[in-house]
């Protein structure tokens, strides 16, 4: 009988890690998740999008290569779950897809956690990608491989496993 492989969950920070071959995070995460269950919430896919396309299409007035990074994206995200053994040596992977209950617990974190996924930059914005992320993170109890100072704070707080990426 084959051994169950240890679960880790990835963060936006540490799927792009996953992906980016020039990121600096890239060798970490990938000796991380080396023979283990990986579990990603799907909203890890969604934002990871922003910031690349930001970059990517200097701040939004190339929008050539905003969307040639669009298409490398969408292209990425099809090969990862289809050949993340062969690419990462991952043991099992899975995407936990977006529900109305996930959006609700976020909500709920956000209202009960408001200094934690609540940020003040010109104005007071909610972190829902973070708070939907720590809620199934919650629910797992399972390590979480992360660089994301709030998703820390919150595991600290609750006493919940993490790997920080360095």
């Amino acid at each position: 009988m084959t051994p169950i492989a240890e679960k880790i969950m990835l963060d936006t920070i540490s799927l792009w890690g996953l992906i980016f071959i020039n990121s600096k995070y890239h060798k970490p995460v990938i000796k991380a998740v080396k023979g283990k269950h990986v579990i990603i919430h799907s909203i890890c896919f969604h934002e990871l999008t922003y910031p690349a396309y930001k970059l990517e299409s200097s701040k939004g007035k190339n929008i050539k290569e905003g969307l040639e990074l669009i298409r490398n994206l969408m292209e990425a995200y099809r090969i990862i779950t289809e050949k993340y053994k062969v690419l990462f040596e991952i043991e099992k992977l899975t995407i936990k897809p977006l529900t109305i209950d996930d959006l609700v617990k976020a909500y709920k974190l956000i209202l009960e956690e408001r200094e934690i996924f609540i940020e003040q930059r010109k104005g007071y914005w909610p972190s829902i990608a973070d708070a939907i992320i720590a809620s199934l993170w919650t629910e797992l109890k399972i390590k979480l491989l992360t660089n994301d100072r709030k998703l820390i704070k919150y595991g600290e707080k609750h006493k919940l496993p993490y790997l920080k990426i360095l």
